[in-house]
């Protein structure tokens, strides 16, 4: 199967489906009680798919909700952790000769590459030390070109799957709880669901983020180490 298809599915439309899971479940408990309701809804829905088929609403509603899941997760999550210019990301960090996670003499050898086959010349340690921030956007500069280079490496592709679906289940779940906070409001000038159900599932939302923060960036590591490593195999 077409790797942009795999990626599509296990790091933005799976998080989609999770996050879904616990407003579905209320929303099925409301619509118990709501019954008529959801027969003029039907009816609609009916009278739509007449009109435009249900296959292209669908489609647009599910690109809709994956897109916004995905600029979500990015300005919440990604971006304050990471920087948005991928300065911070720890594919810069691994390279930065204050950094212990690989050794001088590989450094030495990656920095050479690089200038060889991207043509970018990476700071000494000297220089690193005089201007740190040129330094690093010189390598998240030349990470751009080796994440190219490295598209092809199975063990690589599965981390960045691994990442990208924890960080848009951060930022699916974000919509969720927003939806169930509204819920919660809704019900309290018109009870059509015990509160407590909708308590729990904010708490379990909430409970979900500091394991969520820990993944992703243990995750984020654990792609940059094998991103070396790709690169130095070619």
């Amino acid at each position: 199967m077409d790797r942009n298809k795999i990626y599509e599915r296990k790091a933005r439309l799976y998080p989609v489906i999770i996050s879904m899971l616990l407003p579905l479940f209320i929303l099925i408990i409301i619509s118990s009680q709501m019954l008529s309701t959801i027969f003029e809804l039907k009816k609609i829905w009916n009278i739509t798919i007449s009109i435009i088929p249900a296959t292209l609403i669908t489609g647009a509603l599910i690109y809709g909700v994956k897109s916004l899941v995905r600029s979500t997760s990015k300005a919440l999550f990604q971006f304050p952790l990471f920087n948005e210019n991928e300065t911070q990301m720890p594919t810069t960090e691994l390279l930065l000769w204050k950094n212990n996670t690989i050794s001088k003499q590989n450094k030495k050898i990656i920095s050479k590459k690089i200038k060889k086959e991207i043509g970018l010349k990476l700071m000494s340690e000297e220089e690193e030390k005089m201007n740190e921030k040129e330094a690093r956007l010189l390598i998240a500069d030349a990470v751009k070109n080796i994440r190219e280079k490295t598209r092809d490496n199975i063990i690589l592709f599965n981390y960045n799957c691994n990442y990208g679906f924890i960080r848009n289940l951060m930022g699916a779940n974000v919509w969720s709880l927003l939806f169930i906070i509204s819920i919660l409001i809704l019900n309290y000038f018109q009870s059509f669901i015990n509160y407590k159900i909708l308590l729990f599932a904010i708490i379990l939302i909430l409970l979900s983020y500091p394991l969520s923060y820990f993944l992703l960036k243990q995750n984020a590591k654990e792609y940059a180490r094998q991103l070396y490593t790709a690169y130095l195999e070619l």
